[in-house]
C-alpha cells in the first residue's frame, strides 16, 4: 500500500516557500519556510532528525505537509512570519513578550510640531525615536522634557490662519502657545531644534549651546530668559548623567545574544541609539531546550524586523550567522532603503558589545528561571490546596457586569503559567435576553466559548474560574454539561466573598474572607489570609473583574458619545454614527488627534478641526 506522505513529498518543488506539517488529526504542528522546499523538508525525514531531541516529539507525527510557493526567500521570511503569528502551532517558537515598543514621534511635518508617544509609525513626515522598552520610562522622559522644552500638546492642527484661547499649559508656562498667535514658526521651530538634539543623543552640543545663550540674555539683563535657559541646560546635564555612551562611533545598532541554563533559553536585546544604551529588553524561552541556538535567533529577529514599519538601526550585531540571517539582512535592507549590516564580530569594540549583551542576559536568564521555578510551586499549591485534578497552568476567567440590566456585558481573562495572557482575553455582548440575570449571562457566554472551541478541537483551560458563589457555578456547570463538557480535563470552581464572626475579647466582630465553591461539594474551601493560592485566585479574579466593567463602561459610552456629539456644529446623524462606529467610546474621540479624525469615514478636515476645536473648549470651561 502506498504511503501518501511520501509519495507527497516526491512532488515537493525546488523552489522557495513555506511548509506547514500536519499530524493525523490535522492539527498544524510545525511551520517553516525555505530557499528550495524540497531539499528542506526531507531533510526532517532522515536518520539526523529522528535522533535529534529538538524534533524527535514531533516529526514522528507528521502526517501530511502542505506548501505554499512564493517569489523570493524574502517573501517566504515574511509568509512564515505571518503565518506563525496567526496559527501559532505547538513546535513553533512561542514568543510570550512578542510586543510593539513605543517610540517618540516629532510631527515636524506640522507647521508647529508636537511630541508624541506612539507604537504606530507612518511615512508621514514624522521623525520617530526609540524604541522604548518601559512606557513608564518613555513617559517620565517625556513629562520632563515637556516642562523644560514647552512644546504644544494640543492635538489640533494649526496653519496660522486661525487662531484659539490659550489653553491652561499656557498659563503654567508649560507651553508657548502657538494656537494663539503668541510665537512665529520660526521662534516655536527653535526649540524643535533643541528638542531634536536632546533626542537625537547631541546632548553635549546642545548644553554648550544653552550655557553660551544664557550667558549671552544674563549679559543682556534678560534674566527671566536666561532662567529658562538655565533650567533648561540643568535638565540636559542630567540626561548626560543617565547616558551610558558604549560606542565612539556613535552608530545606531542592536546587540542580540543568546544565554541559556538547565533547559530554559532567552535572548538578550541592547538598543544602541547614535553610541547611547537606550534600552535594553529580554525575551525568555521556557522550553529552550527544545530549539536550536539559530532557530532562536531568526525567530526573535524576525518578530523584531520583518513586520516592517519600525526605524531599523544601520547594524545589527549577533553571536552566530547562517544563509537564513542574511536574508534577514537583505531584507532589513530593502525595509530602511540603505544597508543594513547584520555581523558576527570575533574581535574589537563590536564583540566586548555581545560580551556586554550576554553578561546581561546571563542575569536576567536567572532572574526569570527564579520566577518561573517559583511559578511552579504556586501552581502546586493551588493544586493540592483545592484538590484539583490538573496543575493551573492555564485559567480562563468569567465576570458578567451590567447597571440595573443596562449594557449587559461579559469578560473573559486568561492567565496562563501564573502570568495574565491578554492576547487571549475576550469580551461577550449578551445577546439572548434584556435585563439582570447573570446566572443566565453566565450560561450564554459559557456556552459560546466552549461550544467554538470544542468545535474548533482547541486547547481547553486546565481551571475554568467564575466569580462568584454557588448559584453562578451551579449555572455554569448546567451549560457546560449541556456541552458534554470533559470535567476530568478541566476543573470548575468558584471564588466568593462570606463575612464570618471572630472573638475580639468581649465583643464578637465581623470578618471579611474569601472562600472556593467545587461543584458537588457541600462545605466551601476557606481561603487563608496571605496564603499563595488566595492570592493567586483573587489576581485573577480582580483583573478579571477590571476588563468586564472597563468593557462595560465602553458600551455605557457610546451612548453618551450621541448625546454629547450631537451638539458640534456641522456633525450631522451620518458622521456622529461613522464616529460612533470608528472610535466606540466619547473618550477615544477626545484622545483623537487630527489624523486619528480624518481616518473616519464622511468626516473632513474642517469637521475634525470643528471636532477638536469643540473639545479643546470644552476642557478650557471644566479647568
Amino acid at each position: 500500500m502506498l504511503n501518501p506522505l511520501a509519495e507527497k513529498l516526491k512532488l515537493l518543488p525546488d523552489s522557495p516557500g513555506v511548509y506547514r506539517f500536519y499530524d493525523p488529526e490535522e492539527k498544524l504542528l510545525y511551520i517553516g519556510k525555505a530557499k528550495n522546499l524540497k531539499n528542506r523538508v526531507r531533510t526532517y525525514f532522515n536518520l539526523a532528525a529522528l535522533s535529534d531531541p529538538r524534533t524527535e516529539s514531533w516529526v514522528p507525527r507528521i502526517a501530511d505537509v502542505r506548501w505554499m510557493l512564493v517569489g523570493t526567500e524574502a517573501e517566504a521570511l515574511i509568509l512564515e512570519e505571518q503565518l506563525i503569528k496567526k496559527h501559532r502551532p505547538k513546535f513553533n517558537i512561542e514568543l510570550k513578550d512578542d510586543k510593539t515598543y513605543p517610540y517618540f514621534k516629532l510631527t515636524l511635518q506640522e507647521l508647529y510640531p508636537r511630541l508624541l508617544l506612539t507604537r504606530e509609525l507612518k511615512k508621514d513626515g514624522g521623525l520617530y525615536f526609540g524604541p522604548f522598552v518601559s512606557v513608564k520610562v518613555a513617559r517620565e522622559t517625556m513629562r520632563v522634557l515637556f516642562k523644560h522644552f514647552p512644546l504644544r500638546q494640543s492635538k489640533m492642527a494649526l496653519d496660522g490662519s486661525k487662531t484659539y484661547r490659550p489653553c491652561l499649559n499656557y498659563q503654567m508656562k508649560r507651553c508657548l502657545a502657538p494656537c494663539a498667535g503668541l510665537v512665529s514658526p520660526e521662534e516655536y521651530g527653535k526649540l524643535v531644534s533643541k528638542v531634536l538634539q536632546l533626542l537625537r543623543g547631541n546632548a553635549k552640543e546642545l548644553l554648550r549651546s544653552l550655557q553660551k545663550e544664557m550667558a549671552e540674555k544674563a549679559e543682556a539683563l534678560a534674566y527671566e530668559e536666561a532662567r529658562i535657559l538655565r533650567d533648561q541646560a540643568r535638565a540636559v546635564e542630567k540626561t548626560l548623567q543617565k547616558q551610558r555612551v558604549l560606542s565612539k562611533d556613535r552608530l545606531d545598532r542592536d546587540v542580540i545574544t543568546l544565554a541559556r541554563q538547565k533547559g530554559f533559553a532567552g535572548v538578550q536585546i541592547l538598543f544602541i541609539r547614535n553610541g547611547v544604551l537606550l534600552a535594553d529588553d529580554f525575551i525568555f524561552v521556557k522550553e529552550g531546550e527544545r530549539f536550536a541556538d539559530l532557530e532562536l535567533l531568526r525567530s526573535v529577529i524576525s518578530r523584531l524586523y520583518v513586520k516592517g514599519g519600525r526605524p531599523l538601526p544601520k547594524e545589527i550585531l549577533v553571536p552566530l550567522m547562517d544563509d537564513s540571517l542574511k536574508i534577514i539582512e537583505e531584507y532589513c535592507g530593502q525595509l530602511r532603503g540603505t544597508k543594513v549590516n547584520l555581523l558576527s564580530p570575533q574581535k574589537g569594540e563590536k564583540k566586548k558589545l555581545l560580551e556586554l549583551g550576554t553578561k546581561n542576559g546571563v542575569d536576567n536568564l536567572r532572574l526569570k528561571m527564579q520566577e518561573a521555578q517559583s511559578d511552579e510551586l504556586i501552581l502546586k499549591e493551588v493544586k493540592d490546596y483545592l484538590r484539583l485534578r490538573n496543575l493551573p497552568r492555564r485559567v480562563e476567567c468569567f465576570d458578567i457586569s451590567n447597571i440595573q440590566g443596562s449594557s449587559n456585558v461579559a469578560g473573559m481573562v486568561v492567565w496562563e503559567e501564573n502570568q495574565a495572557k491578554k492576547a487571549d482575553y475576550r469580551k461577550y455582548k449578551i445577546k439572548s435576553f434584556a435585563g439582570a440575570n447573570d446566572f443566565l449571562a453566565m450560561q450564554e457566554v459559557l456556552v459560546r466559548r466552549y461550544s467554538r472551541l470544542m468545535e474548533e478541537e482547541g486547547d481547553m483551560p486546565d481551571l475554568i474560574l467564575i466569580d462568584g458563589g454557588k448559584g453562578q457555578v451551579g449555572a455554569a456547570v448546567e451549560a457546560l454539561m449541556h456541552l458534554r463538557f470533559d470535567f476530568a480535563q478541566t476543573d470548575v470552581i468558584g471564588l466568593a466573598k462570606g463575612r464570618s464572626e471572630k472573638k475580639r475579647g468581649v465583643v464578637k466582630e465581623e470578618m471579611d474572607f474569601e472562600y472556593v465553591i467545587r461543584p458537588g461539594q457541600k462545605n466551601l474551601i476557606p481561603l487563608k489570609q496571605n496564603s499563595k493560592t488566595l492570592h493567586f485566585l483573587q489576581a485573577i479574579r480582580d483583573e478579571t473583574h477590571r476588563f468586564a466593567i472597563s468593557f462595560h463602561r465602553q458600551q455605557r459610552g457610546k451612548a453618551t458619545l450621541e448625546s454629547v456629539i450631537e451638539k458640534i456644529p456641522g456633525i450631522g446623524p451620518k458622521k456622529r454614527q461613522a464616529l460612533l462606529k470608528h472610535f466606540g467610546a466619547l473618550s477615544k474621540v477626545k484622545e483623537a488627534n487630527l489624523e486619528k479624525l480624518r481616518l473616519v469615514s464622511g468626516i473632513s478636515e474642517k469637521d475634525a478641526n470643528e471636532i477638536l476645536y469643540f473639545f479643546a473648549e470644552e476642557a478650557d470651561s471644566a479647568g
